[in-house]
Order: structure tokens, then sequence, then C-alpha cells
């Protein structure tokens, strides 16, 4: 279950800084927000270490939290930043299917849908900036908003300086680190701003996202709170190294683990006919390793220089910093070739940190989150519920809150936070009182992340099928806190629940699983790499509340989804 807080002190707290106006007056009433996201950045295969994040990665987990059970919901790239920004479940922002409007279908060079994603569904729909807007923020989008960005800023944006996706420059043909022009929007801005003689050195994507972000913090910090979204192509496609840091990791190369050239014959039908690594892509996965960790040297340095910004402006005591990517990345294991797109947990695990006022320093949480959790966590910052019916994650605000400083020092920590803190241990604790502590399974339980996936067709064809329009999946990642390690799959027929460190999964002919013609299972306390699926050996009452709860969450909407 997710820890929860106490709920007399978490209201006493809050009632008692409203009515001490010292305690009001100490503190800040809405904290800033810095969100970077990252493209194809792993976790599991070190990607998020301290090799290519030489001050990063020690500086924000002594800085906040790092939590450990951090997965996508979708693991490629517009889904993914479509539920960042949406706090919706990828089958309430797909692209509807129809006689008039069939997969795929292009209008001219924009597309109608972006990797099955409804994009009129963000721009100008509800992403969470409109809420942040209303509350008095000033949101700024730099980078990476979608695969093919809109030439129109999302409602609620207050700058919108983002790289329209592919457009081809002398120096990167695919447009990601060198792009020829980028969409600049504010309120009194509309222009395509193109590179015409500007140095190399400052052409470089990440660099100039660092430079333009910091600027804009430095402008508009006094104006009120803001909020910024901070996203680099590093370390995705082509990974182009800035050329200070070409060459700089020559002897890396791509970790052998346990799944590497694994021949997975019990898998769903992409991996289970896999044929075996060749020397060939052996060198290619090292030189892409190497390529990789040295675009996030880049990464370093523009996380680094946004912190010190915000300490020379006297301003990172008050800012939360959140710190992930889009999605995760393997190499090799299972045979599956370079990439994402796969239910395991190299694609869907992530790293996480997260630190700002009332977080504790240098601790670790192992709660079960999702991107869709991030929409309602910036809302929650600003104090402002969920919304009930346009947003299905939930915050995890209570759950980074150390609740000693709450108790000790509240004036530390925003009113805003305080607010919601309260608000959401007394719904929570009031939701569970009425069911008798017990969570139906129809809804996502805390120890869950939800998971799921349309194929996008025969990506990497011929020469190793890396993704098909069949390796469409809707699966359970479970890890159940206190749970006896080496157990096994347990099910409880009190409450109709299942606890483990599992994965299940069901592949569709279709993303409207009119069949289904996969199952998956592992325990990950006993097979970590996913490489035995026991599906047909796990005890049938607990495969059938998996099946219900997979299909509950498939079809919710808003608060159906939340537990």
């Amino acid at each position: 279950m997710m820890a929860r807080l106490n709920l007399n002190w978490a209201i006493w707290i809050f009632m008692l800084c409203e009515m001490l106006a010292q305690c009001v007056d100490a503190a800040v009433k809405q904290p800033n927000i810095v969100f970077v996201v990252t493209d194809d950045q792993d976790v599991v295969l070190g990607g998020a270490s301290d090799k290519p994040l030489p001050r990063v990665e020690k500086a924000l987990r002594e800085a906040g939290a790092t939590i450990n059970n951090w997965f996508v919901h979708t693991p490629v790239c517009c889904p993914s930043r479509s539920e960042i920004l949406t706090g919706r479940y990828y089958h309430n922002l797909a692209f509807v299917p129809g006689p008039e409007n069939p997969w795929d279908t292009r209008d001219g060079v924009h597309a109608k849908q972006c990797m099955h994603i409804d994009e009129s569904r963000l721009s100008p729909g509800p992403t969470f900036a409109e809420h942040l807007a209303t509350a008095g923020y000033r949101v700024g989008f730099f980078g990476k908003y979608l695969n093919i960005s809109p030439r129109r800023a999302p409602t609620g944006a207050h700058t919108y300086f983002v790289n329209p996706g592919p457009n081809h420059s002398p120096l990167d043909p695919s447009g990601e680190y060198y792009p020829a022009y980028w969409y600049h929007v504010t309120p009194t801005v509309n222009e395509t701003f193109y590179f015409n003689n500007t140095p190399q050195d400052r052409w470089y994507e990440t660099a100039f996202i660092g430079n333009t972000t910091t600027q804009w913090i430095r402008d508009n910090a006094a104006a009120g709170p803001f909020f910024a979204y901070i996203a680099p192509h590093s370390p995705h496609g082509m990974s182009i190294p800035a050329p200070w840091y070409d060459t700089k990791f020559p002897n890396e190369t791509a970790p052998i683990t346990p799944s590497w050239n694994y021949s997975a014959t019990d898998h769903h039908w992409l991996v289970a006919q896999q044929p075996p690594v060749t020397l060939d892509e052996v060198e290619n996965s090292n030189k892409k390793y190497q390529q990789r960790w040295e675009c996030l040297l880049s990464v370093d340095d523009l996380i680094t220089a946004l912190r010190a910004t915000l300490a020379d402006l006297d301003i990172l005591k008050s800012t939360y910093f959140i710190y992930t990517s889009d999605h995760g990345f393997h190499f090799q294991e299972l045979r599956l070739g370079i990439g994402k797109w796969n239910v395991y947990d190299t694609d869907v695990r992530v790293h996480m940190f997260i630190s700002g006022p009332g977080i504790k320093p240098n601790s670790t949480l192992d709660a079960v989150a999702s991107h869709v959790d991030l929409s309602p966590t910036f809302l929650g910052l600003a104090g402002l519920p969920t919304p009930s019916v346009t947003m299905d994650g939930r915050s995890v605000v209570p759950l980074v809150i150390d609740a000693a400083v709450l108790r000790e020092h509240p004036e530390s920590v925003p009113l805003s936070v305080r607010k919601h803190v309260a608000s959401e241990v007394a719904a929570r604790q009031a939701s569970l009182t009425q069911r008798n502590g017990i969570i139906p399974a129809i809804r996502r339980p805390s120890d869950a992340a939800y998971i799921e996936y349309h194929g996008l067709g025969p990506v990497g064809a011929p020469a190793r099928l890396l993704d098909s329009l069949n390796n469409t999946y809707r699966a359970l990642r479970i890890i159940t806190p206190n749970r006896t390690v080496g157990a096994g799959i347990q099910y409880d027929a009190r409450t109709g629940s299942v606890t483990g460190n599992l994965l299940y999964a069901e592949f569709g002919g279709d993303f409207l699983f009119h069949t289904t013609v996969f199952y998956e299972v592992y325990d990950l306390d006993k097979d970590p790499w996913q490489m035995h699926n026991i599906y047909n050996s796990t005890r049938s009452d607990a495969l059938g509340a998996l099946r219900h709860m997979t299909h509950s969450l498939w079809g919710c909407e808003g608060d159906a989804c939340r537990a």
C-alpha cells in the first residue's frame, strides 16, 4: 500500500498555519517548478549514473529524493510526452480511427496524430499549463514538445520556444541536435527563429536550450511563480555529442547483462523470433552507448547551469526541481536490438529525482508511480486539485514531502503544498474509511503502474524487426512494499489483490483488444531481467485478478483510475 500521512497532524498543521499570520507570512505562497525531461535516457543500463552525469547525479541525489520505482505509461516518445503534459492514460489520448480518419492519416506535412496520439488533445487542448496559468504561473516550454511540435502554443503557455521536429540543417540531418529553426511564441512575439550566422557552439540544441531557459528564468523570476519545462533531445536518435565532448568516452561499452543476446523463445513472437546478435551490431551498440553518454554530458551542463541560476537569484530553496526521461532504452537485451517500444524494465523504468522545500535531502522512496502522475503533481505543488475527469494520474506530493519537516518546520514548506498535502490526506483517509481499508481492484492500487502501448509498425525491418503493429500491449507493473522477497506472486482473496514484484502483460491483435494473442508474467524478485515467462505456471486466481484490474484500467477515466 502507498505510505500514508497521519490525517490528524496533517490537518492540524494546516489549520495552525492558517491561524498564525507569522507562519503564513514566513512561507512562500507558491513555489517555482523546474522540470527537465530528456529523450530515451535509460536508468537500468547506467544512463543516469555519475559517469554521464558527473555533477548532477550526485547533486540531485543529495539535494532531495530519488524515487526508485518510477515508470512510464507508454515507452515511446510522443505518447509518453503527451501523458506527461496531460496526466492522461494513452487510451484517453489515442487517435480514434474511422472511415474518414484511418490510422496514420497525414494532413500535408503535419500529422493529425503523433504515434497514434490525437494531437488536437494537446494543442490547444488541456495540459497542465492551462491549470497553472489560472493559478498565476508563468509557464515556459523549451526544447522538444512533441516529435512534430504544433506551431500553436498550448493554452496557458507564456513562452513557447520549441524545436518543431525534423528540420534538417547542414550539421544534422535529423534536425534534433542542430535544428535549422525553432518556433518562438510569447505574449508579444510569434516567429520562426532561424540560426542564421549563429556560431556552431551556440547552435547545439542542449546548450541553446540551457542558455535560453536560464535567461528566461532571470527575466521572469521576479514576476511571480514560474514553471519551466525543459526538454533537450539528448541522447535520442543520432546521439550527436557537442564538439567539446566528442569521443569523451572512447572505452565505454554497452553492458553485457544476463539477458543480453538471450534467446527468449517463451516470449511474445516479436521477441521469440529474434536472431543472435552479430559482431557488427555489438560494435554499433558500443559506439551508440559512447555517443549517448557524450550527449548526456551536455545535459549535465544544462542542469548545473539551471541550478546555479536559481541559486544566484536566491530562489533555489523555494523551487521544486524534477528530472526524468520520457522512457528508457535497451541494448540487445533479449536480442531486441537498440531501442525502446517494449514492456520490459529497460524500457519502462526511468530515473526520477525531485528536490525542493520539505523534501528530505539524500532520501530514497520505493513508492510506485508513473508519468501520468506528473501533471497532478505539478498542480499539487501549486495548490491545485487534480481534475476529477480530465486527469487520470494522482499527485505524489504527499509521498515526497517529509512528515518531520511538516510537523517541526511547516513554515519552510510553501503554503500551496501544505494545503495540498492536507487535502490529499483527508480525501484518501475518508475514502479508505468508507471502504474499510479495501481498495477495489477496478482502480489502480498504490503499488502498481499501469502500462499501455500501441505498436508503431515494422520499425527496424528488414535487418532486425524492433517493433510491429501487434507489439500492442496493456500491462501492470506491481512492486508491493514490505513483501516477503522470494515468496513469489501472492493472491489475497479478501481484497482481490495480487502482491509481489511482478509484470503482467497482455498482447492484443489491435489496440481495441478484440483478441488477446499472448500473455506474459514475470516474477522480478527471482527473474529481474524478465527472461522466463511464468504465465502458464501462475496460479489462476492471481491471473484472474490481474486480468480484471488490467481490463478495468484500460477503460478508466479520471477519478475512476485512482485508488
